[in-house]
Parts: structure tokens; C-alpha cells; sequence
């Protein structure tokens, strides 16, 4: 059986370092989560995103100090009484392995926190082995609140720091048009042996896994509600590019 360790990534957290506005304690949370204020990340003051492809609003960045591959994934939510409306309702997941360049993963949407003591949080997506030293969660919307509140993080990650030297960073591009897309995006490779390509959901689950039989390959997103998609392709050596894909109806 594969072994791991978990992280576990407050407002505050001991191995994760929260750079933002109004930054609070929290505690470490392995079970149920407390409904007091002091275990929470409140900000009411929008402020300039590290990711400059974002505009200014209400983020929290994480900087795990080396390079780490994030598996399954937990949510607590604002959890303080009377105020879970202040609790993220969508958040966009940027990632990053030097702090410059960023990549988006996807949208990930919480349900509001019952505000008790008894409070165990939600699965969040698995990241499959994704490879970061930063995550960056930028919140686009809460419950109604006036404010905007979230208690934790944790995520299961393989044991061991990956040596940089060891994944690409930029290892390949690949083309992907037309996008935005309605019906049909066409996906253009160099090489297409043993490349694999998924197609993530604006929630950040795979809607579509397969390994391309030639060079140009083609997505049908008939099906698909509007909205931002994440293409991935993932080279014979475990390289990852990806692209967001806009779906208009």
C-alpha cells in the first residue's frame, strides 16, 4: 500500500505560509472544526492578486517551501456562528512551482458551513500527483455575506520532496483552437506517443481522459455547459501542459 503524509494548511499553518490581508490563527484541524472566529480567515479589504491575470479581490496563497505532489484534497469552510455566509462559495485554484508562472487547475465550489462544533468539512478534488511549491486560491464569491471567510485546507500528498530538476516545467507546448469553443477544440501535438489528454470540469473533475492515436486530436464539448474548462496533456515522462478552454453556448 501506498503510503502519504498530510498537510494540513490553516490561515496561519506551521508548514504553509499565508501571505494576505487580515490574516489570522487557526488551529489544525483533523476532525471536526470549531465555530470560533479564532480559527479563521476573515478579509474584508480587497488586495492586488500574486497572479496578475487575476484582478484585486480576496485570495490566500500558500508556499509549501519545496516541491510536493498534492493528491486528495479537504475543505473547511467559515464555520463561525451566525456568519457561514461569509464562507467561500466558488474559488478559483491557480498552482505554481517558482511563484511567476501561473497555472489555472479549476474552479472548486463549497457548500456553507453549518456553523458548529461538529463540523467535518468536505472532500475537495484529488489532484492527481499534481507537482507545486505554491497554490493560490482566489475567492470569486461566498454566501451573501458582506466579507470573505475560510477555516482550512488539507491535502494528502506523496512522501518525499520532488526534486525540481527531475519534472519540466515548460517541457512542451500544444495548440488548442478554436477558443473560446462551442461545439468542437482541436488539440495539436508535436509528438503523440504515449501522450495522455484530460479534460478537467470548471469543478476540477476529469470529465475526459485518452491518449491520442495522432497528432491532431478533437474534443466534443457538444455536451458541455458554458463555462472555463483546463485541458492537460501529459508526456511518456509525467511533463504537464495545460491550457484553459473557454465553452460559450
Amino acid at each position: 500500500m501506498k503510503s502519504h503524509k498530510y498537510f494540513f494548511l490553516t490561515a496561519l499553518a506551521f508548514f504553509a505560509i499565508l501571505l494576505n490581508a487580515n490574516i489570522v490563527q487557526s488551529q489544525i484541524c483533523v476532525g471536526a472544526h470549531s465555530a470560533s472566529e479564532d480559527d479563521s480567515w476573515l478579509s474584508c479589504v480587497e488586495t492586488e492578486n500574486p497572479n496578475p491575470d487575476r484582478s484585486e479581490g480576496h485570495w490566500i496563497l500558500y508556499d509549501f517551501g519545496d516541491y510536493y505532489e498534492l493528491n486528495q484534497s479537504h475543505f473547511w469552510n467559515y464555520n463561525v456562528i451566525s456568519e457561514t455566509d461569509r464562507g467561500v462559495s466558488n474559488m478559483v485554484v491557480d498552482w505554481s512551482v517558482d511563484g511567476t508562472t501561473w497555472n489555472w487547475w479549476g474552479d472548486i465550489n463549497l457548500e456553507e458551513a453549518p456553523g458548529i462544533d461538529s463540523y467535518f468539512g468536505e472532500p475537495g478534488p484529488h489532484f492527481e500527483g499534481l507537482v507545486v511549491r505554491y497554490l493560490l486560491l482566489s475567492i470569486t464569491s461566498n454566501h451573501g455575506g458582506n466579507c470573505y471567510g475560510f477555516s482550512e485546507l488539507r491535502l494528502d500528498v506523496n512522501p518525499g520532496v520532488v526534486d525540481v530538476e527531475q519534472i519540466s516545467l515548460a517541457a512542451f507546448e500544444f495548440g488548442l483552437h478554436p477558443n473560446p469553443a462551442r461545439d468542437h477544440a482541436t488539440i495539436q501535438l508535436e509528438a503523440f506517443n504515449d501522450m495522455q489528454v484530460r479534460l478537467f470540469s470548471p469543478e476540477g473533475k476529469i470529465i475526459l481522459s485518452y491518449s491520442p492515436h495522432s497528432a491532431t486530436s478533437q474534443l466534443d464539448l457538444t455536451d458541455l455547459a458554458s463555462g472555463f474548462y483546463t485541458v492537460e496533456v501529459i508526456d511518456d515522462s509525467g511533463a504537464r501542459a495545460n491550457q484553459r478552454l473557454s465553452v460559450i453556448k
